[in-house]
């Protein structure tokens, strides 16, 4: 009867109990209604975009940083450490069940008396459970949730930012090894001009300062090979390290940087990039953690309700309990704290302080995200004119060297003006290198500022409660 008497009024009590269902926040904030600057393509983002290079190596490269790199291992874990306080918080919800049992026996002996022996034995069971009357538990669990799935945002950012860093690394890399190849072929021009100097000074047509300046010439472009070569092994050991193997251990892999292609990138339109990127995503979980933290204080300043039951099974025997002696006992608690000096409402405070710190983060994320497309989209649309243009500009100075050498060979040009069409033929080898890296890494950077092929919406680990959501005007779902 006793039994029966707790389940009913834990029924009656649980009844009444509050739960926690944050009301939707609305931010507007408009949108344009499109970039500034159109790619005119129609390439969408993957969530393997990096194959859109069309580079086997690089594909290899990011599969295994994804695999083997550390630092996104401990992200990883992050993700485990929030389950599993995810899972602590849901488990408050949950009644406390506590067994005990013992058994003894005693000898006593008084003077002049026998001795006197005697034993004794029970068996409880406890029950104790908060019940949650003004869902202060159910709101922590709702924040524990909430902070895991933000969580697993910040990896899928992780792992965005790691693929991204692989490429641009792969890519700084095979644009040294191209511009080293650039420096041993302008030595080789330079060499080849030595040698046409120096027969000349030899039959006396050219004089001793041609012949010095073009030695000079020759050095100058020797001493420019070995930095190029060290700062290419150091990209190399940070991609190795950026992948989990150890740097400067293996062979050099082969470069087609000259075969990579630019894919030419669809952006989508302005509103579509809140649903693109992890970390806007990551931010708006953490909005609804906040919204419940706010809860889980407000209830917090309410009287707490607690129930506890247990029953008790004592016998006066030795490791027996035959004709036991039953008790059963209920108890409805109630705590409330009358004076605290205001910590619970300052703490009520300083959860909607930081609501407000989130918001606006999130506005000055969402702002940046719009900044890194646009800005992405520029250098795309830069670098590929500018390309152009160096590939006419480098077509016109083979020509011009050419011809000079072949005036310099007849003595109607001096040797500056073969070292200047000389210059003129290197400095847009090496500029063309570098505007075909700037453009690859700008096809990079907005792969990732459009995030990497992440949608709102896939498949995740658990199905959240109602939440904070931010919308920007133009990009409300309907």
């Amino acid at each position: 009867m006793h039994l029966r008497s707790l389940t009913l009024l834990s029924i009656l009590l649980l009844s009444g109990c509050a739960s926690f269902e944050p009301q939707p926040i609305e931010y507007e904030m408009e949108t344009p209604g499109s970039w500034a600057i159109e790619s005119g393509a129609a390439q969408s983002v993957g969530t393997r975009w990096w194959e859109g290079f069309h580079d086997p190596r690089l594909n290899q490269l990011v599969d295994r940083a994804l695999a083997n790199n550390p630092t996104l291992a401990v992200t990883a874990q992050s993700i485990r450490q929030a389950d599993l306080q995810l899972k602590n918080a849901g488990a408050a919800l949950l009644p406390s069940i506590e067994a005990s049992g013992n058994t003894g026996k005693q000898t006593s002996k008084a003077p002049g008396m026998e001795r006197q022996s005697g034993g004794s034995s029970s068996l409880g069971l406890s029950v104790s459970y908060e019940l949650d009357f003004w869902g202060r538990l159910t709101a922590a669990e709702a924040s524990a949730l909430a902070t895991f799935k933000a969580t697993e945002r910040d990896y899928d950012v992780a792992r965005m930012t790691l693929a991204a860093s692989v490429a641009s690394t792969w890519f700084e890399w095979q644009e040294l090894r191209q511009r080293a190849d650039i420096a041993r072929k302008n030595l080789a021009l330079g060499e080849r001009t030595l040698t046409l100097v120096d027969a000349r000074y030899r039959n006396g047509v050219a004089d001793r300062s041609e012949l010095s300046r073009q030695k000079t010439s020759v050095l100058s472009l020797r001493n420019a090979l070995p930095p190029l070569e060290y700062q290419a092994r150091q990209r190399l050991a940070a991609l190795r390290i950026l992948t989990g193997d150890y740097p400067f251990t293996d062979d050099l892999p082969e470069s087609r940087f000259g075969q990579v292609q630019v894919p030419l990138i669809d952006p989508g339109t302005p509103a579509s990039l809140v649903s693109r990127r992890p970390d806007l995503a990551a931010k708006e979980h953490r909005l609804a953690a906040a919204s419940a933290d706010i809860a889980q204080a407000r209830a917090a300043l309410l009287p707490a309700v607690s129930l506890t039951g247990a029953v008790r099974l004592s016998t006066d025997a030795f490791l027996s309990l035959s004709d036991p002696l039953g008790t059963a006992s209920g108890l409805l608690g109630l705590s409330e704290t009358l004076f605290d000096g205001g910590q619970r409402r300052h703490s009520v405070a300083l959860s909607e302080s930081r609501r407000i710190a989130l918001l606006e983060e999130y506005r000055a994320a969402l702002l940046v995200a719009f900044q890194e497309v646009g800005d992405a989209l520029d250098r795309g649309s830069l670098y590929l004119a500018e390309e152009q243009r160096l590939q006419a500009i480098l077509v016109q100075a083979k020509e011009t060297l050419q011809l000079t050498e072949i005036r310099y060979r007849e003595g109607a040009d001096d040797l500056l003006a073969l070292l200047a069409s000389q210059r003129a033929v290197f400095d847009a080898r090496q500029q063309l290198s570098q505007v075909r890296l700037n453009r690859l890494i700008a096809a990079v950077d907005l792969y990732k500022a459009l995030g990497g092929g992440w949608q709102a919406g896939l498949p995740e680990t658990a199905k959240a409660p109602a939440e904070e959501v931010v919308h920007p005007q133009g990009s409300r779902p309907g």
